[in-house]
């Protein structure tokens, strides 16, 4: 039998975990995947009241798999993990190689950073997005693009920050909002600016936890208290999880600002640039149409095309069709181009 046993945010067994333990005979504790915020951890081991040997392994031994599995199928061994024991893929994927293999497994869930925060902070568990991790490696698009959809649907945005255990590294807070604000020099999407709301969690799990919420031009001078640390941008609040922030954070809640206020699709930006542009060009191909030098030629029925294009490209819009609205505009600019390049009108786009 191989256990996955889960020590919860607060790193302690539970008497679950004891009972199901007292029958192992390897008990491997690994803690890369979350770091320790109590130094009593592996003191817990020696309450059980079987003697079993307790070995502290490294990613590289998880990966790998081979020992634990083979240890497995001749007696109950525990891999043992701070949080929940599913939520890192290693995890899922030494269980289903054990399976794979005619291994019978056993889980023993704690509780995750991933739930417990969104708890510590009054925030509602189904108003979260894509979960986010950040590293101290630049471009970080991927995490800056899916904070952007998890606002566009009003969705609150948890990022884990890289930690190192070889190296004793924890990203700053600090450093990961400076690659998100460089992101945002970079693609310019609107999603965040120095007015942006964010909630850090430090120590969660331990008796030096804090909770705190800043704006990112606040985050500069603030104290955050030690690592390791969690960070929130939340989406759209409902009036209770205001109310909870509120009371937490010790701040009048009409001082917290929405996150997705200013946020809406790259279509709709597109289609708003473009309809005014197609729009003014038009103002000026009628006034070129009147000023012709071949008052033959009449372009009413093109002109008119045009403008139901537009009125389409905005209906679609409203009705949040945006791939037809970007169509629309699309056409109706195509038809004002196609006057220029066939000769037939000369004027300003």
């Amino acid at each position: 039998m191989l256990y996955f046993v889960g020590l919860g945010i607060d790193q302690s067994l539970s008497l679950r975990s004891i009972h199901e333990l007292q029958s192992c005979e390897n008990i491997y504790y690994e803690s890369y995947t979350s770091p320790q915020i109590h130094d009593d951890v592996l003191s817990q081991f020696s309450s059980l009241d079987k003697s079993a040997k307790v070995e502290v392994v490294k990613r590289e031994f998880v990966e790998d798999g081979r020992k634990i599995l083979e240890v497995s199928k001749k007696s109950n061994a525990a891999l043992v993990c701070s949080g929940d024991p599913m939520v890192a893929t290693t995890h899922q994927e030494l269980r289903t190689r054990a399976i794979k293999e005619g291994i019978s497994t056993k889980i023993i869930h704690g509780s995750s950073i991933l739930c417990s925060v969104g708890g510590e902070l009054g925030l509602h568990s189904y108003n979260f997005g894509r979960i986010v991790t950040i590293t101290k490696e630049p471009m970080q698009y991927t995490a800056y693009n899916t904070i952007y959809d998890n606002l566009l649907r009003g969705l609150h945005t948890t990022i884990l920050l890289e930690w190192d255990e070889a190296h004793n590294f924890f990203l700053d807070p600090k450093t990961a909002i400076k690659s998100l604000e460089d992101a945002e020099r970079d693609l310019r999407h609107e999603v965040i600016d120095s007015s942006t709301f964010l909630l850090i969690a430090s120590q969660l799990g331990s008796d030096n936890s804090r909770v705190s919420g800043v704006s990112f031009e606040e985050l500069k001078n603030a104290e955050l208290g030690a690592a390791p640390h969690v960070l929130i941008i939340p989406g759209k609040l409902h009036y209770t999880e205001l109310e909870s922030l509120g009371v937490l954070l010790g701040r009048n809640i009409d001082s917290i600002p929405d996150n997705t206020r200013a946020i809406s699709r790259l279509s709709k930006r597109m289609v708003q640039k473009y309809t005014r542009k197609t729009l003014d060009a038009l103002v000026r191909a009628k006034k070129a149409a009147v000023d012709s030098s071949s008052p033959k030629l009449n372009f009413a029925d093109v002109f008119e095309n045009v403008e139901c294009y537009v009125r389409d490209s905005e209906r679609f819009l409203n009705e949040d069709r945006h791939e037809l609205a970007v169509l629309s505009i699309g056409y109706a600019e195509g038809l004002l181009d196609s006057l220029r390049f066939s000769g037939l009108l000369e004027f300003e786009w």
